[in-house]
């Protein structure tokens, strides 16, 4: 009988250790590049899901194969990225990671910004700016989406002069913070839109 009550206690507090899960942060990167893709998949991509799922793709992998995977991740899994991005990014992919290797050496520096997505050094208004770097994809007011909601950033910050804080996160990205998915850096955003942004989020 005390065999019994033993073996059940250790069944129990085996259950118990087995709900504590901790996910190791993302550490790893999409490999740097002067093309332009390189930026947009860092920005597009990273939000759902880890840089890995390039690197272990069939290398040979031709071009359509990876324009048919990156339309796959719009439809139907919903990622939230312009048509137009498509192009560039499948052009990055296929030349880091699929049969064009070579055909662009990645670089040791990041890559300059996307035109496009770089908003004007005097400041783009704030709706401007959550809709050229996609933060409602991952984001919502007062919960969380992908990330955390703005709601919960600006209570952990409270009482703080969290604006740099904050701001500077969101141009380096980073995982760990509020989980395991990682935000991606938005580098392309000057240290005033990053702030203006950053303002709005703690505002909440």
């Amino acid at each position: 009988m005390k065999i019994l009550f033993a073996a059940l206690a250790l069944s129990a507090a085996g259950g118990a250790c087995a709900l504590e899960i901790h996910l190791p942060p993302e550490t790893a990167t999409y490999k740097p590049s002067e093309l332009p893709g390189y930026q947009l998949v860092q920005r597009n991509c990273m939000t759902c899901h880890a840089a890995q799922y390039a690197s272990t793709q069939p290398p040979a992998s031709p071009r359509a194969y990876w324009e048919a995977t990156v339309k796959k991740m719009k439809k139907p899994f919903g990622a939230q990225f312009d048509d137009a991005d498509v192009p560039a990014m499948v052009d990055y992919l296929v030349k880091t990671y699929g049969a064009e290797r070579g055909a662009a050496q990645p670089v040791a520096a990041v890559a300059k910004p996307v035109a496009a997505a770089v908003p004007a050094a005097g400041g783009k208004d704030l709706k401007s700016l959550l809709a050229a770097n996609g933060c409602m994809a991952c984001h919502a007011l007062d919960q969380k989406v992908v990330g955390p909601g703005f709601a919960e950033v600006a209570a952990r910050y409270k009482g703080k002069d969290g604006v740099a804080a904050v701001a500077a996160n969101i141009r380096s990205g980073g995982a760990g913070k509020w989980g395991p998915v990682p935000m991606p850096p938005f580098t392309q955003l000057s240290v005033a839109d990053a702030a203006t942004l950053a303002k709005y989020v703690l505002s909440r």
